[in-house]
């Protein structure tokens, strides 16, 4: 459900079936740190879910996560705090719980604020009373101390809401300007990217997406609903948050990045200068990797992505894998140099491109390598201009690379 990238240099995942895992993204060896498989609640999109490490992980190795537990009849979620010796994560303490569950809108997603308060997400449990009640735990956002109590400048005094109105948020991110992003999931219309603000209602169940129809209007006008900066209908279940920084990588660049489960797909956002309003969105790696549940950005700014199976329904294990897509600048090796020697065209290009080489580089190696570092074809440089048929291609981003004699390589970037 979630993979993490620590500052330990390992990917910190959680299984729904109760496992957490540290994983060495050079090695590939997984590791089993918490075995809970007895103490949690699984089926469908229950069980163990959202996690987060505490931003000074390496004096203080806590680790935050939330799980649901119970019977089917009496389904609850907690959230609970260990501490990592080394070797395994050790002494649990709950930090809240009680919170009405069910096997579908658990929420879960968690993030730790600049403050060091820990905001939550928690769906409406498929309880459409709850919320808009602020007494209720579900269909919120909740804010509190990492020890478990409230802050004191909470919107109301010992509750631990932030804000309501919910139905299922499954993605939290902390940006660097310092607003709080969200992904939502709508019904059967209506997913939401929407800033989350202390004390607001997001109009759940009374308000899907915007606030445009009469009785919305109406409802949004008497209860100060704040409306989202983009919807998706048809639904297209978003998940995870990321913000991504890397001028060698321009496509992701200063962009937010989202996962997508059901269209398959991640999804750049490029916000404006104050980070109010979408400026645009591009697609990546529709339908390649099946559903993909959760991102997180390594040391090198490579990106891993948690992927989902193929279908809501498929829960075999053997479908689901971490797949890592590495920047330009890295996918070659070393002796790189992004190249003024070669040109391509078109550039995007959707049938086939056309590769200008200077007379110096014919007798030379050229491939095509994919954004996973998989070589899609290679060949001899025999004429200074070599036109590829690439309309079998899928949609995406791509590195010619030339391999001079001498060993080094010049690279550089194509898209379709």
């Amino acid at each position: 459900w979630e993979i993490i990238y620590g500052g330990d240099g390992h990917i910190w995942t959680t299984e729904r079936k109760g496992i957490i895992s540290r994983i060495n993204p050079v090695t590939k060896t997984k590791t089993v740190v918490l075995n809970i498989v007895s103490s949690v609640y699984q089926n469908s999109e229950s069980g163990l879910l959202g996690m987060v490490l505490h931003p000074n992980f390496s004096t203080t190795p806590e680790v935050f996560i939330a799980y649901t537990y119970g019977t089917f009849s009496n389904l609850k979620e907690k959230l609970v705090k260990y501490t990592f010796d080394g070797t395994s994560l050790v002494s649990p303490v709950i930090i809240l719980d009680n919170i009405v569950g069910n096997t579908t809108h658990n929420g879960s997603r968690i993030i730790i604020l600049a403050d060091n308060t820990l905001l939550f997400s928690t769906g409406d449990a498929q309880n459409t009373a709850f919320p808009q009640d602020i007494n209720e735990l579900n269909g919120k956002l909740l804010r509190i101390n990492l020890d478990g109590s409230i802050p004191s400048d909470n919107p109301v005094a010992g509750n631990p809401v932030y804000s309501y109105g919910h139905r299922n948020v499954q993605g939290l991110l902390l940006h660097p300007n310092g607003k709080i992003y969200m992904s939502e999931h709508g019904a059967s219309t209506d997913d939401e990217f929407q800033i989350a603000e202390m004390g607001k209602n997001y109009g759940w169940p009374n308000v899907e997406g915007f606030c445009n129809s009469s009785s919305e209007q109406t409802f949004c006008a008497a209860n100060d609903v704040k409306e989202p900066l983009i919807v998706w209908t048809p639904t297209i279940a978003p998940s995870d948050l990321v913000f991504y920084e890397n001028p060698a990588f321009p496509e992701f660049h200063n962009k937010i990045l989202m996962s997508v489960l059901k269209n398959k797909k991640i999804i750049a956002l490029t916000m404006n200068t104050d980070g109010t309003s979408v400026l645009s969105q591009t697609d990546y790696l529709t339908n390649q990797f099946g559903r993909l549940r959760d991102l997180c950005i390594g040391a090198e700014k490579e990106i891993y992505i948690a992927t989902n199976g193929a279908s809501w329904s498929n829960t075999s294990p053997n479908t689901h894998s971490i797949i890592v897509i590495r920047p330009p600048n890295s996918a070659v090796g070393i002796g790189e140099n992004v190249s003024n020697d070669f040109t391509v065209y078109p550039n995007p290009f959707e049938n086939e491109f056309t590769v200008d080489f200077p007379e110096n580089l014919v007798g030379n190696e050229f491939s095509l390598i994919d954004m996973m570092g998989r070589t899609i074809l290679s060949s001899t440089i025999t004429e200074q201009s070599t036109t590829v048929d690439a309309g079998e291609l899928k949609k995406g981003i791509y590195t010619i690379s030339v391999t001079m004699k001498n060993g080094n390589r010049l690279s550089k970037k194509l898209i379709k």
